[in-house]
């Protein structure tokens, strides 16, 4: 059998199939594209540069196969060595991890101040919601000792009720305590109406808030955490590389006069 003929398998004849190098070409290269554009996965065990290389390999073991070794062009399987090791160079990412790093850390000291400021107003909301609670109850308490003590107290005679005789000092106390409570509890629930708003703000990050500032600046360090995180995606999974190693072997193969030899 002659370089770059393929049989028909089957038992009843072994016909040679002559390979059309202008297709096969154009196959590869379209191939090689799509390769150099292909895109990784995080996932542990996910497709990555190991097994981006065996597909490259076999894409071109294939060409080399069909082509056959005679009809290469001189220092092909040269540049494609040189184009696989380049790939396989350690990638050095220490500048960007360096950078990631340290934003990392400002950004937990501005997490760890806005959770300081959060948990602050919370506890402060928890205290006045208690505090209100309790002069509730006590107020509560003054009414219905009040109303016992309305009921067993005798008829006030006519006279006394048009001289209108002064209430007892105890009744006073009451009044005055039950007037307090009520003054108090107005004031603790206005409060707290106001702590829920700016707990609301905080967590909603609301320019309105007292911690806007500090918002601005922890949104501003995770964008760029995650534009520098991409850079080091793509430099690790060599995407310019790929291309660039890939659009040479395509250029390489395209000006191969296979047909005319």
């Amino acid at each position: 059998m002659k370089e770059g003929e393929n049989y028909l398998s089957g038992p009843w004849s072994l016909q040679p199939k002559k390979v059309d190098y202008n297709e096969l070409k154009e196959r590869t290269i379209i191939a090689l594209d799509k390769l150099g554009h292909q895109k990784f996965s995080s996932e542990p065990g996910g497709y990555s540069l190991e097994y981006w290389m065996k597909g490259v390999n076999l894409l071109l073991d294939d060409f080399e196969r069909e082509v056959g070794k005679g009809k290469l062009p001189t220092g092909f399987s040269e540049r494609r060595r040189q184009l696989t090791e380049f790939l396989l160079k350690p990638v050095d990412t220490s500048s960007i991890d360096g950078s990631i790093s340290e934003l990392k850390m400002k950004e937990g000291e501005v997490t760890r101040k806005v959770q300081t400021a959060r948990g602050q107003v919370a506890s402060r909301l928890g205290e006045l919601q208690k505090e209100l609670d309790s002069w509730s109850a006590e107020l509560e308490k003054g009414r219905e000792e009040a109303a016992a003590s309305g009921a067993g107290e005798p008829p006030r005679s006519i006279l006394g009720r048009l001289l209108g005789r002064a209430q007892t000092s105890s009744a006073k106390a009451s009044q005055a305590q039950a007037r307090e409570s009520e003054q108090k509890i107005q004031s603790l629930t206005e409060e707290i109406s106001r702590q829920r708003k700016l707990l609301k703000s905080i967590d909603q990050r609301s320019p309105q808030t007292p911690l806007a500032e500090e918002w601005k600046v922890l949104e501003s360090i995770q964008a760029r955490v995650g534009e520098l995180e991409g850079e080091r995606m793509e430099k690790v999974q060599l995407v310019k590389e790929r291309v660039e190693v890939t659009a040479s072997l395509a250029d390489v193969i395209s000006k191969m006069a296979l047909s005319d030899q």
